[in-house]
């Protein structure tokens, strides 16, 4: 296999040809190319598969292991013009220290620091998180990328740059859920025996629970079937959800491939059954639970030296994230501990919690004005949003992007952590029942004299 090397200011362009394995993946970036990376002051590395035939996981894992070495140097790498192999073979790594783009042209928008004079749409990018990725990273570039739903909707597509299949990846990223309308989403297939304890990431549950999540469908469409280890570990998921008041949906399971006691046994610690989302979605159940949005409180954990030291790492992720979408530098008051005592007078304010667990575990709530939600919905949406529901949206995509900046930051300084989707709030009323008498640690920022409230607390 023959690799071409060449540098270009601070990036460094890798172009391998051949078949790549394990083997002569090592070829490619080599100890003395990382001792040369910091002389240089390198700030990308990006590898071209235009010319790699084929390749195998040992070969994308052995890169990915040299990756992650860079990037706690501070060094950003990706792939690009990967065929469709490659490409799927990237997306098994679980967790990913590189970046995947579809072409050098869309390469050059993440790693070059001249600005490239053309349109830049988002095209049919169904993965929200993502999306909300390559926008924070186009427009930290200094573009200002269009979202649209179809290549129909894209003008001079000649002059333009269509992003598609580019994907952003979240280091370190253990959760296992989607969210949808505040519903919590969990995907099962196969046949669910003893492993299902090490598939299903407990500790994300936990926290999605202590954050104020309600509503959890189990989706077994693709099950074949469940064993008794399977329902003991479910059965556990329902106990703890009880104390919390949760409704736990179980979606699409075929009866017939599972004994008819095991099914009692899940009903009995609380597990409702439906036989399709749409079912679920009209039932009197997912209604009630939808009110209860009461807590039933466990003692709170004392405010640890520990979370103290994390607490730049989510500011400065917060404010580096606020001043780009906005635009407006940030005014920050003196952090102090207080009792999250939330005024309810004023409706103008919207809400997001999110945990957080590993190496420590805790809380992060976001309280955001409406004014400065709608400023940031003109950069995610193109628009200003008008409606509750479109607010709603933009904190909770916001909120996501907090997560991926944070997350990426505690990598950087080996700092375990992994965290929950966002819950959000329509108002302040429903989040006082979450935070009732806790401490936190508060800090308060205006942008352009909007308040924007941030607390830590566990």
């Amino acid at each position: 296999m023959g690799v071409v090397k060449s540098y270009l200011g601070s990036k460094v362009y890798y172009r391998p040809q051949g078949f790549l394995d394990a083997n002569n993946a090592s070829l490619i970036i080599t100890p003395n190319d990382i001792k040369s990376f910091e002389s240089r002051k390198i700030k990308y590395v990006s590898i071209d598969f235009e010319k790699v035939v084929s390749a195998n996981i040992n070969a994308i894992r052995f890169l990915n292991d040299i990756f992650e070495t860079l990037y706690k140097k501070d060094i950003e790498c990706c792939f690009f013009n990967a065929n469709k192999s490659v490409y799927n073979l990237a997306l098994k790594i679980e967790n990913r220290f590189f970046n995947i783009y579809e072409s050098e042209e869309v390469e050059k928008l993440f790693t070059s620091d001249d600005i490239i004079d053309k349109d830049i749409y988002l095209c049919c990018i169904n993965n929200d998180e993502n999306k909300n990725l390559i926008i924070y990273h186009l427009v930290k570039k200094g573009y200002m990328p269009i979202s649209v739903n179809s290549e129909e909707d894209i003008k001079n597509k000649d002059d333009a740059i269509v992003i598609k299949d580019s994907i952003i990846s979240k280091f370190s990223n253990r959760v296992s859920a989607i969210v949808k309308n505040n519903i919590v989403y969990f995907y099962f297939d196969g046949f669910l025996d003893t492993s299902i304890a090490q598939k299903f990431d407990i500790d994300y549950f936990r926290r999605s629970l202590s954050i104020g999540f309600r509503v959890f469908v189990f989706n077994m469409n693709n099950v074949k079937g469940l064993n008794i280890h399977a329902v003991s570990f479910l059965s556990k998921l329902g106990v703890e959800s009880a104390e919390y008041g949760a409704l736990m949906a179980i979606v699409g399971l075929n009866a017939k491939n599972v004994q008819p006691k095991m099914l009692t046994d899940l009903e009995v610690v609380g597990f409702l059954f439906f036989a399709d989302e749409e079912e679920l979605m009209k039932s009197e159940a997912l209604e009630e639970a939808k009110k209860n949005m009461d807590v039933i409180y466990k003692k709170q954990k004392k405010i640890t030296k520990e979370l103290v030291n994390l607490l730049p790492y989510f500011v400065n992720s917060t404010i580096d994230t606020v001043e780009l979408m906005t635009g407006i530098e940030a005014k920050k008051e003196k952090p102090e501990l207080t009792k999250m005592e939330l005024d309810l007078s004023s409706s103008s304010y919207v809400a997001s919690s999110l945990g957080f667990y590993g190496d420590i575990d805790g809380m992060v709530v976001l309280i955001f004005s409406e004014k400065l939600t709608k400023r940031i919905s003109q950069i995610l949406l193109g628009e200003e949003a008008k409606t509750k529901e479109e607010l709603h949206d933009i904190v909770a995509e916001f909120a996501n992007i907090i997560v991926g900046n944070t997350k990426t930051e505690f990598a950087k300084h080996d700092v375990e952590i992994n965290m929950t989707l966002p819950k959000v709030f329509d108002d302040l009323e429903g989040l006082k029942s979450l935070v009732a008498d806790k401490k936190a640690i508060e800090v308060k920022f205006y942008f352009d004299n909007e308040e924007f409230y941030f607390y830590l607390t566990r």
